[in-house]
């Protein structure tokens, strides 16, 4: 665990908590033993709960994988009393080494950031998180708007079906992870004047605009993506119908010159079979016959 202490203030930040750390936290400023339990387990829902002493929140971060691209989620439990601020998380958080490397080399950004106290250090540490939100779901729109033209702008035939429901998982991932922080800041904004002074509401209120953009970019993005698999799927139904019907006109055209060529292939006495010409007469049979039924597809508009 890594603490920063500036003007009484005290910041702990632990990326990999053992039961141990927990432990010492809760003895040393009387954290209650259920949320040593919510800090100890995988997955704990987002919420705030107010004590004497402190407050305990639950936020999740969304980040997007390296590796796979998808957005998922990051934990990061936090204990907020009048003179410390307990963040506590498993693994790296971008936004949190960052902040902690300027803090710790600035006397500016200290002076800046733990001042005003740790209501305002919760703001500020919110505002980042939500701030970085942003770019995903700017990404997502550009996701968006690259299949569009891909599917509106190019005449060939394109399978986009697994980049269209990679999307649509990161759409779906993004909005569940953001619903509850909507009431989680919404709390922090009307209650907990204890800990978060009343003249922050305006600044918590600022959070909860930019987490409601946020969610209305999303729902016009869950619109698109919709729209985009119903248009994707029609594409693929027309181009697949096409190709049936042009293979069901040729299976069709081919039926009676296969029938023919296959009762002249009997050896048996048909018209004009003793004639010496009788192959350039079954010949002339056979084209007229493809004529007459690829004229009719064409004006029947099959073609």
């Amino acid at each position: 665990m890594r603490v920063l202490t500036h003007k009484g203030v005290t910041w702990h930040d632990d990326p990999a908590p053992s039961e141990q750390v927990l432990l010492e936290l809760q003895e040393k400023y009387g954290f209650h033993e259920l949320d040593i339990e919510d800090c100890l387990s995988e997955h704990e829902r987002p919420k705030v709960e107010e004590y004497d002493s402190y407050l305990f929140l639950v936020f999740h971060i969304p980040y997007r994988a390296r590796k796979t691209g998808r957005i998922i989620k990051e934990e990061v439990n936090i204990f907020m009393g009048a003179d410390f601020f307990v963040t506590l998380h498993r693994g790296k958080i971008p936004i949190l080494d960052r902040l902690w490397r300027d803090l710790e080399n600035s006397e500016d950004m200290r002076q800046e950031y733990l001042q005003h106290g740790t209501g305002f250090f919760l703001y500020e540490l919110m505002r980042h998180f939500f701030d970085d939100v942003f770019p995903l779901v700017d990404s997502i729109r550009k996701e968006l708007r690259r299949m569009e033209d891909i599917l509106f702008e190019n005449d060939e035939e394109v399978d986009l079906l697994k980049d269209i429901m990679a999307v649509k998982r990161n759409i779906i991932s993004m909005r569940s992870i953001l619903l509850p922080q909507r009431t989680l800041t919404a709390t922090l904004e009307h209650k907990n004047k204890k800990f978060v002074p009343e003249e922050l509401g305006l600044y918590f209120d600022d959070i909860l605009d930019a987490i409601e953009r946020q969610w209305a970019l999303l729902d016009t993005a869950k619109e698109m993506i919709d729209a985009l698999q119903d248009t994707h799927e029609s594409f693929l139904t027309h181009k697949t119908n096409a190709v049936i019907q042009l293979l069901t006109i040729f299976s069709v055209t081919m039926l009676p010159l296969t029938f023919i060529t296959g009762l002249y292939g009997m050896n048996v006495n048909l018209p004009f079979s003793g004639s010496p010409n009788a192959f350039f007469i079954v010949i002339g049979i056979m084209g007229i016959i493809f004529t007459t039924m690829l004229t009719y597809f064409a004006r029947k508009h099959w073609l």
